[in-house]
């Protein structure tokens, strides 16, 4: 039997009739009872299940095999096409193998090969699902409450290490949670918040944004899917690199819009180009090069910066080479739930978010917690607690870091376009997010 994921514990449990025995042994080592732990297996093992009685005619003495759980799951069906072998010696009559059913009658043994998934990874992604179980889980297009059983651990442990939430950060959640919404329903004064935000992001010691109070238009945003969305859908041609966040390509499937991949040095005069800055899939390099042809080429240029919070490299940029900006603190502290916003244009954008803005009927309650954030926490703050955790985690599991701080790469790890969404190549990595909320929990 071959299980895809770490096992913690093998039961057997038998019903015994008669003058009859059962001895267990793992890797021909007794057993004690009748749970086999996980520090007894091996990647592959052998259980022995020796059977015997007193009198080898005594048909009122025998054993069935009641229970077979792997991880407290039943997989008691797979038992019963395995062969048993029969003492010939006892029972020169009988044939000398027969399929076990779950009856032991016989006298004689049986052999039951287990092999089991012993990447230290996956046990980091088993030992997460069973320990920090969630009844309630979001973002997922299932069913957002649930109870804790095999399918389920076992559905977080498969995707463990896919996508990106941001890390559950106490000292941030302690703020949210202590706030009171009287205060939070006021609108913003829009000038002042502009550049309160703009000083704030270029006081990183990562990220300089040249220019950025230049682009005059500033609106607020529920989420940058609020703003792509907008983009999207007033363009009939965008070019963009094969691999981004799966929204921008998943909601122009059954649109009027046509899709070109980015390629740099073939990018077309005038052409509208939507990127990300950064990217886990591509380097700073080769996005600002790609900027830069696109602003030689007098292309419409948006840029959505929603990874910005948690790049791994120096990134400066000037806001005068593109026309518009998303950008939230979203993927980076945990917030997600409030999906606060911004968008910067040099010219006035005719849509909802422009109108909600001017008119001042944005949600106010999620746009103020990140203004009493931004007082709190520097934009370097998450990435400063994180990094060198993060280096110590590269080394303990064997990754390799990218332009963003929560995605790795793994030898191991590959897209696979039979489990994935239409344009989701986030399992390209391991996203370490859970290994650094946790680490010093476990064993890492």
């Amino acid at each position: 039997m071959k299980f895809d994921f770490p096992i913690d514990t093998i039961e057997l449990d038998f019903d015994l009739e008669g003058q009859s025995s059962i001895q267990l042994k793992i890797n021909e080592r007794p057993v004690s009872g009748n749970i086999i732990h996980s520090h007894l297996l091996k990647k592959h093992n052998i259980i022995t299940i020796d059977f015997a009685k007193v009198d080898p005619k005594d048909t009122s003495a025998f054993a069935r095999l009641k229970t077979f759980k792997v991880n407290d799951c039943d997989f008691l069906d797979k038992f019963k096409a395995l062969d048993y072998n029969v003492n010939k010696t006892k029972h020169p009559d009988a044939v000398s193998k027969i399929q076990n059913n779950l009856y032991f009658g016989y006298i004689g043994k049986m052999d039951v090969v287990i092999e089991q998934n012993t990447n230290l990874l996956q046990r980091a992604a088993w030992v997460l699902a069973n320990e920090t179980f969630e009844n309630v889980k979001w973002p997922t297009r299932k069913e957002n409450f649930r109870t804790k059983d095999f399918p389920t651990i076992h559905d977080d442990y498969r995707f463990m290490f896919t996508g990106c939430q941001p890390p559950k950060m106490q000292e941030v959640k302690d703020i949210i949670d202590n706030l009171q919404l009287g205060s939070l329903i006021a609108p913003l004064h829009k000038q002042h918040s502009k550049s309160r935000l703009e000083d704030w992001i270029n006081q990183s010691e990562r990220v300089n944004i040249r220019n950025l109070g230049k682009l005059d238009h500033f609106t607020v945003s529920n989420g940058t899917t609020d703003s792509l969305f907008s983009f999207l859908m007033r363009h009939r041609e965008i070019h963009m690199p094969e691999k981004m966040y799966h929204y921008d390509k998943q909601i122009l499937e059954d649109k009027d819009c046509k899709v070109i991949d980015l390629q740099l040095g073939n990018i077309k005069h005038g052409s509208v180009v939507l990127l990300e800055l950064p990217s886990p899939w591509y380097t700073d390099e080769h996005l600002g090069a790609i900027i830069r042809e696109a602003k030689e080429k007098e292309c419409y240029i948006a840029i959505d910066l929603s990874w910005l919070p948690a790049c791994m490299n120096n990134i400066e940029m000037d806001a005068l080479d593109v026309d518009e900006i998303f950008f939230s603190m979203n993927k980076c502290w945990p917030i997600t739930s409030l999906r606060p916003a911004l968008r910067w244009s040099k010219n006035r954008i005719n849509d909802s978010q422009t109108f909600d803005t001017e008119v001042s009927i944005y949600p106010k309650i999620p746009i103020n917690v990140l203004y009493i954030l931004i007082d709190k926490f520097s934009f370097d703050y998450a990435f400063n607690e994180y990094i060198k955790d993060h280096q110590t985690i590269c080394n303990k599991f064997n990754l390799t870091p990218t332009s963003v701080l929560w995605f790795t790469t793994h030898e191991d790890v590959k897209h696979n376009s039979k489990t994935s969404e239409p344009f989701f190549y986030l399992d390209d990595f391991v996203c370490v997010v859970k290994l650094l909320q946790y680490k010093d929990k476990f064993f890492w």
